[in-house]
């Protein structure tokens, strides 16, 4: 049993459900009026319930959407910086600062790919997401994955979390507030985080009774679903002992015979007074195929992913699939990963390494690129109006840093470039000096 509280602050006791522990898929109460919500899973159309987690691991289109967040994620790198006054700021390398290092390097054999999903994919499953932060000495920041099923919090009150309990190989240990970054879409009920899964709950209901619908119907299939009927003479020349076990041979043949896709199509021979007849409706008739499809339109609608980027082709065009993948990018991945670095900025730099002046950023600016002509001349461009320097131009298309002289300065188009502060050229100076008469 764990305690968590609803919002009205009284205490509830959570039981164990269904394969998981309710509260190890998220530990999150809602208070309907009539006591307790169901926690961390979706009921089913049969009153079972599934987790999340098992929502993840079944339901192939709530799958693809997380997916594609995480793949898309792994493309973005955390960067962290140092704000140097003015609006301007330096980047920090890993051997420039412990919190630089610990992104680079959150864990042993761990990567900065795995710290994103660390925290994106709990976030996208349950709604929240938990890294435990060491900080035992300021040169040795690093973070330790808590996976959230496994995470409790510690609530005085129901708007206040001071501490998490964490459960590691059946033994629990208590965590401080402090020392653990938690990351949570807002929520009406408190602190924790609303799962898109509990959104979903109608969906995933329908699909996963879909699925088993059809799995179902391949399975027993007797092309079409049928019942044995047989008239009543023929009833009638049997006694009750012969006519049950004639009846339950049929229905032992029949399927053995007719029960299978693979036999789907096979002309029915019955003897003299037995028929089938069909009595069932195909997936079509059932109108599963527009449900499962509205299924996928309504999970990508809650992650904010265009329907093609999931597999949902019906509309696409080949204009309108890159517009589509920009909009996945600053509509879909773009909020939850500011809501990561926004977590990191304030928890880690602002409360716990005190230095305000420190944020971390996701950098977009690699997966949003255009065709290379106009990734040039959006460069040449910048460089023209002062916005970068040759040399940070360079870097931004993945090429060594000149020494040339100017290569670091600003420049302005006062008729040839000029660096920023140098003297301005008048045009009678610029024809004497190319020896061209003086317009005399």
């Amino acid at each position: 049993m764990s305690i968590l509280y609803d919002p009205t602050g009284e205490p509830i006791e959570i039981a164990e459900g269904r394969g998981d522990l309710r509260w190890s898929s998220m530990p999150f109460s809602e208070w309907d009026g009539d006591g307790p919500a169901r926690t961390g899973s979706v009921p089913l159309v049969d009153d079972q319930t599934i987790s999340y987690a098992n929502i993840f691991a079944t339901q192939w289109s709530v799958a693809a959407a997380v997916m594609r967040l995480l793949s898309w994620s792994v493309r973005v790198p955390l960067k962290v910086y140092r704000r140097t006054g003015d609006d301007s700021r330096e980047r920090l390398r890993p051997s420039d600062h412990p919190l630089a290092d610990a992104i680079n390097a959150p864990w042993e054999l761990g990567s900065q790919a795995q710290l994103t999903m660390s925290l994106l994919g709990p976030l996208s499953v349950h709604g929240n997401a938990t890294n435990e932060i060491d900080s035992g000495a300021r040169d040795t920041l690093r973070w330790r994955p808590a996976d959230w099923r496994t995470v409790k919090p510690i609530r005085p009150t129901p708007a206040v979390i001071r501490g998490w309990t964490v459960t590691v190989d059946g033994k629990e240990e208590t965590v401080p507030a402090d020392s653990m970054l938690h990351v949570a879409w807002w929520s009406p009920f408190g602190p924790l985080g609303v799962s898109p899964l509990q959104q979903l709950g109608t969906t995933v209901s329908i699909e996963e009774a879909a699925q088993r619908y059809q799995r179902g119907l391949l399975r027993e299939n007797a092309r079409p679903p049928s019942v044995i009927t047989a008239t009543e003479e023929f009833l009638t020349m049997l006694e009750p002992e012969e006519r049950q076990l004639m009846m339950a041979r049929l229905r032992t043949d029949v399927k053995r015979i007719y029960g299978s896709p693979d036999r789907a199509g096979i002309p029915a021979i019955f003897p003299p007074g037995v028929d089938m007849r069909s009595v069932g409706h195909t997936a079509v008739e059932a109108a599963l195929i527009d449900q499962r499809r509205v299924a996928r339109e309504e999970v990508a609608a809650v992650y904010q992913i265009p329907p093609p980027l999931i597999g949902i082709y019906d509309r696409a065009t080949f204009s309108n699939i890159e517009t589509a993948r920009e909009i996945g990018y600053t509509d879909g991945l773009a909020p939850p990963l500011v809501l990561i670095e926004s977590a990191i900025t304030a928890h880690v730099c602002r409360d716990l390494l005190r230095e305000p002046d420190l944020f971390v950023e996701y950098d977009f600016a690699g997966v949003l690129r255009g065709d290379r002509l106009k990734e040039i001349e959006a460069i040449r461009e910048a460089v023209a109006t002062a916005v970068l320097t040759p040399n940070e131009a360079r870097a931004t298309l993945n090429k060594p840093k000149s020494d040339q002289p100017g290569m670091d300065e600003f420049y302005l188009p006062v008729n040839n470039l000029s660096p920023v502060g140098s003297a301005p050229t008048r045009p009678d100076d610029a024809a004497s000096e190319s020896g061209a008469p003086d317009g005399d």
